[in-house]
């Protein structure tokens, strides 16, 4: 009864198998089903594992060999200056309304635009505060003696005969370390600094605010100079014109005593008395300027204020270890699977082509043979070179 009972199950089960293949679609004998790729991926799981743990690997002695990158941030704040506006639109931006509008966007009615904070991040990126950069002499963070310093070309590792040359790939190096924005609203400048070491990107982002305050005070003494000249040549030529209006005033009166009692004296005396009058306010009002040119050529200082100075950081901005190894891990499952399922499709391929197969894997044998020949070869002749013999 058993073994009846056996040969009944058994009878059924052949029978749903033969009717599931009978009901189930041809399939092309050529063409790949996903679970037949899947189930070859599965058994291959060992290179996928290798794939993923040798990208891990890389990109771990990559993180220990890659130089690391340190970040620096620092930032200063300039005056409230925008840019200067046409008189009509100066009045306008006056507005309770539209001044805080116009304050938002950097405009205003104050004369100088060379002291916006769009004008420093300019500034901090042209070519000649990157050359003064460059050239200046900072702490040698390679070194443990403490006076040892070096420039930005030998801390670069740039090896260049042409000094130029070396300070212009320089150049071009520490701009992609630079970064710095500005707010305007606040005029609040950032200055961000990468470098090799943490010493040194502290060093940089401060000797280039002192290279922007040094480069504002130039330019204020220089500005205030040539102003206080201008003005001193007006003044003497406006104090010789008063004099000599003054001079003309007195020779009428001499001249004329009883001008009083004549028309046409009078006229010539309101002329005279006139261009006295004229001539010393213009002497006055140039004076008042000459003394406030001289004021601002010695008392000209900084419009920045370093609101957060260059420290050292204690962290190292790249490489960080821990996310390139994760996104390597997900990168090395990637290609794992990649891997093993290019390497079941080229299976099925053989499967079906063998003649093909055969003829690319002999293509391959032979290529890798010649390959293999040449550096024997070359390994041949490298151990047939005599080497010289050490004089007795």
């Amino acid at each position: 009864m058993k073994r009846t009972a056996r040969l009944r199950s058994v009878s059924r089960r052949l029978d749903h198998l033969l009717s599931a293949q009978h009901l189930a679609t041809p399939m092309n004998p050529g063409q790949l089903s996903f679970a037949a790729l899947l189930a070859g991926m599965l058994v291959r799981w060992r290179e996928v594992v290798t794939v993923a743990l040798a990208t891990v690997f890389v990109a771990l002695v990559l993180s220990l060999v890659l130089p690391p990158s340190y970040r620096t941030v620092a930032s200063f704040v300039t005056t409230d200056a925008g840019v200067q506006l046409p008189r009509g639109l100066g009045d306008l931006a006056m507005q309770p309304g539209i001044g805080g509008l116009a304050s938002q966007l950097g405009l205003g009615v104050t004369k100088d635009p060379s002291e916006s904070p769009a004008f420093y991040v300019a500034l901090l990126n042209s070519r000649e505060l990157l050359t003064r950069l460059v050239v200046s002499r900072f702490p040698d963070p390679r070194s443990e003696a403490p006076g040892d310093s070096a420039d930005l070309v030998e801390l670069f590792h740039i090896r260049s005969n042409d000094r130029a040359r070396a300070v212009e790939i320089a150049i071009k190096r520490l701009r992609r370390k630079l970064r710095s924005n500005a707010d305007l609203r606040t005029s609040l400048v950032t200055l961000q600094v990468d470098a090799r070491w943490p010493s040194l990107s502290a060093d940089i982002a401060n000797r280039a605010i002192a290279l922007v305050s040094m480069f504002n005070r130039e330019q204020r003494l220089s500005r205030a100079r040539a102003r206080r000249a201008f003005l001193e040549s007006r003044v003497t030529d406006a104090l010789r014109e008063l004099r000599s209006a003054e001079d003309s005033q007195r020779l009428f009166y001499e001249r004329n005593r009883q001008w009083q009692s004549s028309p046409t004296l009078l006229v010539e005396e309101r002329r005279a008395r006139r261009q006295v009058e004229t001539a010393n306010d213009l002497y006055l009002t140039l004076r008042r300027e000459f003394e406030s040119a001289r004021v601002d050529e010695v008392n000209t200082t900084p419009v920045i204020t370093v609101v957060d100075e260059a420290v050292p950081p204690r962290r190292r901005q790249w490489p960080q270890r821990t996310l390139l190894l994760l996104t390597a891990a997900l990168l090395g499952t990637v290609l794992g699977v990649l891997w093993g399922a290019a390497r079941e499709l080229l299976t099925h391929w053989a499967r079906l082509n063998p003649q093909e197969a055969g003829t690319l894997r002999h293509s391959a044998d032979r290529v890798r043979g010649e390959v293999g020949g040449l550096f024997r070869r070359r390994r041949g002749r490298r151990n047939a070179t005599p080497r010289a013999e050490p004089p007795a």
